[in-house]
């Protein structure tokens, strides 16, 4: 099973308001990263997944994420 960021944020029973408090941010700076997380940094996806209680390859690193899509899970470096 593979979740959006969103959907983790809902699972958890969290507004974006609340997650983005929790991480240090402005709301809109979450909210943008759930409309856009394969932007998100390696730093603070682990403190989302933290916040959340998920695995951050759990939400950021699934079948649904840019990065799997294009590169089939390779890394092109």
């Amino acid at each position: 099973m593979n979740i959006t960021l969103k959907q983790a944020r809902l699972l958890k029973g969290l507004t974006q308001k609340e997650v983005a408090t929790k991480l240090g941010v402005h709301v809109h700076t979450y909210s943008k990263m759930e409309k856009c997380p394969d932007d998100v940094t390696v730093g603070d996806a682990k403190k989302i997944s933290e916040i959340l209680e998920f695995s951050y390859d759990f939400i950021f690193f699934n079948a649904n994420s840019t990065f799997s899509r294009i590169n089939n899970g390779n890394s092109t470096s």
